[in-house]
């Protein structure tokens, strides 16, 4: 026991490291859950409320309040005929639309809907800007 108590500093820092050592592993075993930059993550909701399958870990995408009061809700990944206008609310750009005449209009998988270009412009979306 006299042994132990000479050697209490190295005890302690070996027991610190047993502890730190311990600890990371746990980390490691959530990192897999949390995502980056502290984005809350849901499944992915189809149309009719069910979570799609394989879309675990998707960020979920928040339609401003004006946008669902002058918008209507994709079908799809299509708009309806009476709402061609197809409004995307993206990370890095922000609330964009997107006309039938876009070049890039048929790959574009809308969040909402708009009947025309200066209703989405009216709801807080602004056309693409080149890249």
């Amino acid at each position: 026991m006299k042994y132990l108590l000479q050697h209490r500093w190295t005890l302690t820092i070996v027991l610190l490291a047993v502890i730190a050592i311990s600890g990371c592993s746990q980390k490691s075993d959530n990192s897999g859950n949390t995502p980056s930059g502290g984005e809350t993550t849901s499944p992915t909701a189809s149309p009719g409320g069910q979570a799609s399958p394989g879309s675990e870990k998707t960020t979920t995408k928040t339609i401003p309040d004006a946008a669902q009061k002058l918008g209507v809700a994709p079908q799809g990944t299509a708009c309806p005929k009476n709402a061609p206008v197809k409004g995307l609310v993206t990370a890095k750009r922000g609330n964009v639309y997107h006309g039938p005449k876009s070049p890039d209009y048929a790959s574009k998988k809308p969040d909402i809907c708009f009947k025309d270009q200066a209703t989405a412009e009216k709801a807080g979306f602004k056309a693409p800007t080149a890249k």
